[in-house]
């Protein structure tokens, strides 16, 4: 990481020469309202933070190149209630690079018993898709540029919470080194509540054009999955319909697993690699959906899948005041 020195403040003295992390606020469109943080570093990273949709990494870029997806739904706010629809209010709001699951369930919906324990008025609840905390409203914590490294960072915290019911609240970290080329997120779930809570995590990473074309190939610990991917490589049609595979991958021997893919015929030839423990999240999801207008591609880390069995959510469980821990870091690898 760079250190910042004399010399480079009575050039720069605040450093927008070289970076910038600044809070906006929209005023036009579907996403009129809603605060976003906008950084970019030296290595020419650009990132946007949603902080009223989840805190999530809303758009990702290197250069002038988009990296991650953008969906017809232009960032909507405020967001669908995620139990409109059947279960499905979800897709109104789907969009960005990075849409966080959870924070007790992941998946599509479903019906399940309730905690009537904690719960007294709930019997049966509705699981909607992918969770609730995607449409949470943040609280920034901070923002800015460290005087001493150049590394921007911000912090907020999101709550996904119920009189009767749980109460989860995430703590996330995002930073990116002053010339690196490595977002990094470090995300704490903790259970707030009284009762143990199941608690389900998944980072839905989405990819799109142009980085995300015919061309496109996997890279990293994909293996054999990167030739599937290959014999039907990414190209919309009106028809196709979208494809999930569950994936079970060996990490390092560190227990590392990186993934990755790489547009060859991209000018610069970028890629995108994801780092993470297994063991922190040992799910991996591929979402290919190549339908025309849509045309997105999710690489899916998450905590072990919610299903429901005899009708009971099954899911991994925190106890009172416990907190788990993940990080996920987000490289960019220009070609050589």
């Amino acid at each position: 990481m760079t250190t910042i020195d004399g010399p480079l403040l009575a050039r720069t003295p605040d450093l927008r020469a070289l970076a910038d992390f600044r809070l906006v606020r929209l005023e036009d469109g579907p996403g009129r309202g809603q605060r976003l943080l906008i950084g970019r570093n030296a290595a020419g990273v650009g990132f946007e933070v949603a902080v009223d949709r989840g805190f999530d990494v809303c758009a990702l870029s290197f250069g002038q190149v988009q990296l991650g997806w953008h969906s017809q739904n232009q960032l909507r706010f405020p967001p669908a209630a995620p139990d409109s629809e059947n279960g499905y209010g979800f897709l109104r709001n789907f969009d960005g690079f990075l849409v966080t699951c959870g924070l007790d369930y992941y998946g599509p919906p479903r019906d399940a018993e309730g905690d009537t324990v904690v719960s007294p008025h709930l019997a049966r609840r509705r699981l909607y898709q992918h969770g609730e905390i995607a449409a949470a409203p943040g609280r920034l914590v901070g923002y800015g540029i460290d005087p001493v490294t150049g590394e921007l960072w911000c912090e907020g915290v999101s709550r996904q919470s119920a009189v009767f019911g749980n109460v989860l609240e995430r703590h996330r970290r995002i930073t990116l080194g002053l010339d690196g080329l490595t977002l990094s997120i470090n995300d704490r779930v903790t259970n707030l509540g009284f009762n143990s809570t199941p608690h389900a995590l998944l980072y839905h990473i989405n990819f799109g054009y142009p980085l995300l074309d015919a061309a496109t190939v996997l890279t990293g610990a994909f293996g054999d999955y990167a030739g599937k991917f290959a014999e039907l490589p990414p190209t919309p049609s009106p028809e196709v319909r979208e494809i999930v595979d569950h994936l079970m991958l060996p990490g390092d021997a560190a227990g590392m697993l990186r993934l990755g893919l790489r547009n060859p015929a991209l000018a610069g030839g970028h890629g995108v690699e994801l780092a993470y423990r297994q063991a922190q999240l040992p799910s991996l999801l591929v979402w290919r959906s190549y339908q025309s207008g849509v045309f997105a591609l999710g690489i899916e880390p998450g905590t072990r899948l919610p299903s429901v069995t005899d009708g009971r959510l099954d899911a991994d469980l925190l106890a009172p005041r416990q907190a788990a821990d993940y990080q996920i870091d987000i490289s960019i690898s220009p070609s050589a």
